[in-house]
């Protein structure tokens, strides 16, 4: 099968002819359609990573495809079947074949096809583990969400919305229309604005900018206040604990049941995913620089089957 590969960190990508994967008692066998990038892909070529995975490898984490034969432990799908998911420094999505384990996928959403479905996996988990997991969001509180029309913010403001929060949210002014059209209260552009001048006493920071941010937004919490980011695992707890606030860092991990219920919301109506721009496989090296240069929201997909 094709593969895009990372043979050495900070190195050109290679699509490459490997062999397909088998999949393994606990696993299905996906013929990818579409895969979408991600920040941690381009972590990943850095070698910022290099702690969890060695090259060579095939990169990409979520996907969207269709079942080809499942392992004799899972129950849930057969052959044929749609499906989306993410896999992480395991088997690698940009490809035209992966496998994914039982916790690692769910039927995809009805409405959706599937490059809009391969853009909602990471994204969702992050969102919704942030928010709900660690923030554990109360009906009506206020929420201030830094990076607010990315691929995760976009998704967070909708699901603190759908649970009677007032949403705040920061970014580049070019992305105001869009999050506002996601049901954003009240937009704060990053270019020209400081949060802190607008927003007192939030209960909620939800942080997927990170930097200076972090310590920043520790002056807006109210107290008992709860700060998460999905950029670092380890956050200044002193200083927290000083400001009577509570602080997280959150590594987004695959949940078949949060895989079920986002695409419950999204064929219901409650929640949309946007796509920027696709590319072919063979593109993907373009397609990683083209994410890092545009500033239009949505999500960049590898079409491939």
């Amino acid at each position: 099968m094709k593969a895009v590969r990372v043979n050495a960190w900070q190195q050109p990508l290679q699509v490459e002819d490997i062999p397909q994967p088998t999949p393994q008692s606990d696993e299905v066998l996906v013929q990818v359609h579409a895969a979408s990038l991600n920040p941690f892909d381009t972590a990943v070529v850095a070698g910022y990573l290099s702690f969890m995975a060695t090259p060579p490898l095939t990169l990409g984490t979520d996907f969207a495809g269709e079942v080809v034969a499942v392992g004799a432990d899972i129950q849930n799908v057969a052959p044929g079947d749609a499906v989306y998911g993410l896999v992480v420094l395991r088997g690698g999505t940009f490809a035209e074949f992966t496998t994914a384990k039982a916790n690692e996928f769910a039927h995809k959403p009805r409405s959706l096809d599937y490059i809009h479905a391969a853009a909602l996996p990471l994204p969702s988990m992050a969102a919704w583990q942030t928010l709900f997991d660690r923030a554990q969001l109360q009906r009506g509180e206020r929420v201030l969400i830094h990076g607010a029309a990315g691929t995760v913010g976009s998704l967070a403001v909708q699901l603190a919305k759908g649970q009677g929060a007032y949403v705040y949210g920061t970014d580049i002014p070019e992305k105001a229309q869009f999050i506002q059209g996601l049901g954003l209260d009240q937009f704060i552009n990053s270019q020209a604005e400081r949060f802190e001048d607008i927003v007192t006493d939030v209960d909620i920071v939800l942080d997927y900018v990170g930097g200076e941010y972090l310590e920043r937004s520790y002056n807006v919490l109210k107290p008992g206040g709860r700060y998460v980011t999905s950029l670092v695992m380890d956050t200044p707890q002193d200083e927290a604990e000083r400001r009577g606030i509570r602080s997280f860092g959150l590594a987004a991990q695959p949940r078949a049941d949060l895989l079920v219920k986002v695409a419950e919301l999204v064929d219901a109506g409650k929640l949309k995913v946007s796509v920027n721009r696709t590319f072919p496989l063979a593109d993907a090296a373009a397609a990683m620089d083209f994410r890092l240069k545009t500033t239009a929201p949505g999500k960049i997909v590898l079409t491939i089957a």
